[in-house]
This record gives structure tokens, C-alpha cells and sequence, in this order.
């Protein structure tokens, strides 16, 4: 029975449930000395391998595991100056996904919370700027809770609505939230925030249920411990470090919106979203808004930056995913309820949109759940 120290500087359940996975179906026994108390460093400790988390430099788990000179992986660590091979979510995907999701609702400004030496920040704004955008920051500060309101309440006067925020954690984007809300401002009317890694007892307590992207983070688990399996039986794998990209969005209150204000795009959108499940074309949104098709076209890609077509077909698609998480009925039955009525055409254009069956969707949200 192979001995593994489990050494994460805190503690993340998704990613320990990935490892107790492995170690389960492996019969390896996991020493837990550090689980709930990262600074309990287990000195002398004699195993066979450690899956760690290092995320700070020259801290004394570091010294720790130089010391012992095991077999080691580093799960969503993000120190370079390490030999340690990695395996860790996909941040620069995930900052695409939450920039492209965002920018799909119209929105034009942007604004990161949280760590300042976040991974995920630096990535976002990162994306952010390189499609050409702006993007403004709020910082997480270790003061009382009513230095941060007071800081977030001078930060938020500050910014151009509405406002589109990515939290580098739930706990961050719920935490924002209710900030935000408790000084008057609309969730998501004016600022549209989402989190990352939906932990969902987190993402359902805010005061606006809070939207939030779902990495893999158990998969990280399995895939390092499968990883570090290798180490400890003499193998050199290649690559030495793994990126798991994220799944997708799970969408909740506090992104259900759409940014714009333009009258004739917010009758457009409205005028969809009511009747969307109808079947009804863009020709229906013509007619209904009194318009020519290029001057909706035009009014679209200015103030949503995609077609009229393609904010339809978002519209349904997020109805859809929606189904699909929380509901039984069959691909055909969905495919009517978002308006399109065939089934097999409903499914083209699904993983067109979402990379992935309509069916595998499910299947995937059933399995990480």
C-alpha cells in the first residue's frame, strides 16, 4: 500500500475529492496531518509521494518537501521556480470563456476582483486587453468588513456602467455581491458579476444567486495523483505539466442580463426572449421592431458586437444548457421548448456553440455533480 501525503497549502474539495477517487480505486492510504491545518507540517513524515499545492515561494512547506525528496506533483501550484511537474486548470481558457460569454451580453466594460497575484486576474485582464477592451481592478484587501464596503462603494462610483466584474473565486464573487448589492446597486442590471469553480452551496447563498465558471477542479485530482502514480513506480511522464481546460458556464441570476442601451436593441432582445421558444427567426424580430434588416444588423454589432442571429441563438442555447442541468426531458423535447424543432439540427448547432453534445453535456454535468 503506497503512502501519500496530501500537503495543499488550503483546502479545496473538489480537488481532494479527485485524489481520495484515485487513492480508492489504487488502495493507497493518504496521510491527512495537513488537511485541515496546512500549517501543520508533518516533519519526519517517511512516505512514498506527495501531492502538494504550492503557491507562494520559499514557504517552509517548500523546505518541507525539499527536505524529504519524494516523488512529488504540484496540483494547481502556480510557483515556475520548482522542478515539480504540474497539473492545474487552465486559467487563459478560462478568462476566454468568461470574456467571450460576457462580450456575447454587450458588454464594453470590464473590471477583475480579487487577489491581486491572482493567476486568474492577470489572465483576464490580460484577455480583456488584447480583444481591445479596458480593464479595471478591485483588489482584495486584508481589512474589516466595513473598510471594504467603504472601498468598494468609492470603487464602483468610479466605474462606467453597466459593468461586467470576473471574481477569481465564488467566495469572491459572492463576497462582491453582496457588497454590491447592499449599496444599492442592481445585480445584475448594473453590474453583472461571475465567480469561478461553481461551488454551489457558495454560488446559491449570495444575495443574487451568482453565475460562475466550472473548471475540472477534481479532475485535477485524479489526473495529479494518476500523475504522481507514475512517479513513484520510476517512470518520467511527458509533459511534465498538465492544463485542464474549464467545462463551461453555469448561469445564474447574477449574469441575466443583457448590456445595452439602445432601444432598439433592447426591444429586439426583449422581444426574443419572451418568444424565443415560438420559433421565431429573425424576420419575427424585424417585423415586431419596425426596422430594416441592416439597421438592426448595424445596431447589433455596434452595441452587442455580434449579429442579431447570433444573440437568438445564445438566447436558446442558454435556455437550453439550462434544460439539460436541471431537468430530464429528452434531446427532442428541448430542442421544442428553445423553438427549434429539429432535433437534429438543434444538436449541430449545440456543439457548434458549446463544443459538445447536447448529450455528453448532460452526461458530464450528471458525473461532476
Amino acid at each position: 500500500m503506497k503512502n501519500v501525503l496530501v500537503a495543499l497549502e488550503f483546502y479545496r474539495g473538489p480537488l481532494f475529492e479527485g485524489i481520495a477517487e484515485y487513492a480508492r480505486i489504487h488502495n493507497w492510504h493518504l496521510s491527512l496531518e495537513m488537511l485541515l491545518n496546512p500549517a501543520n507540517i508533518p516533519w519526519g513524515w517517511d512516505g512514498d509521494g506527495i501531492l502538494t499545492m504550492l503557491i507562494r515561494d520559499e514557504t517552509l512547506l517548500l523546505k518541507f518537501l525539499r527536505k524529504c525528496n519524494k516523488p512529488t506533483v504540484n496540483l494547481e501550484g502556480r510557483l515556475l521556480t520548482t522542478s515539480y511537474p504540474r497539473v492545474l486548470s487552465d486559467t487563459r481558457q478560462a478568462a476566454e470563456l468568461a470574456f467571450r460569454y460576457f462580450r456575447g451580453k454587450g458588454f464594453s466594460n470590464f473590471a477583475f476582483y480579487g487577489d491581486a497575484h491572482s493567476f486568474r486576474g492577470q489572465d483576464f485582464i490580460s484577455v480583456v486587453k488584447a480583444h481591445g477592451f479596458e480593464c479595471s481592478h478591485l483588489y482584495e484587501n486584508a481589512i474589516t468588513w466595513k473598510e471594504e464596503l467603504t472601498a468598494t462603494r468609492r470603487w464602483l462610483r468610479s466605474q462606467p456602467k453597466p459593468l461586467a466584474v470576473f471574481c477569481w473565486t465564488d467566495y469572491a464573487g459572492a463576497r462582491f455581491v453582496d457588497m454590491a448589492h447592499s449599496l444599492g446597486w442592481h445585480i445584475p442590471e448594473d453590474i453583472a458579476v461571475m465567480g469561478m469553480d461553481n461551488e454551489e452551496l457558495v454560488c446559491d447563498c449570495a444575495a443574487v444567486r451568482l453565475s460562475s465558471i466550472r473548471t475540472d477542479i477534481q479532475q485535477v485530482g485524479t489526473l495529479g495523483a494518476a500523475l504522481l502514480d507514475r512517479l513513484m513506480n520510476g517512470e518520467q511522464p511527458e509533459p511534465r505539466n498538465q492544463l485542464i481546460p474549464p467545462r463551461d458556464i453555469a448561469e445564474r441570476g447574477s449574469t441575466d442580463t443583457f448590456a445595452t442601451d439602445a432601444p432598439l436593441v433592447t426591444q429586439a432582445i426583449r422581444f426574443m426572449k419572451e418568444h424565443h421558444a415560438s420559433g421565431i427567426n429573425v424576420s419575427d424580430v424585424i417585423n415586431t421592431c419596425s426596422v430594416s434588416r441592416r439597421g438592426l444588423e448595424k445596431a447589433f454589432q455596434k452595441n452587442m458586437g455580434c449579429s442579431p442571429y447570433q444573440t437568438l441563438l445564445r438566447i436558446r442555447m442558454e435556455k437550453a444548457r439550462t434544460l439539460l442541468r436541471d431537468g430530464h426531458d429528452t434531446i427532442a423535447a428541448i430542442a421544442r421548448q428553445v423553438g427549434l424543432l429539429d432535433p437534429k439540427h438543434f444538436s449541430t448547432l449545440f456543439r457548434q456553440e458549446n463544443g459538445i453534445s447536447p448529450r455528453n453535456y448532460r452526461e458530464g454535468w450528471k458525473t461532476a455533480k
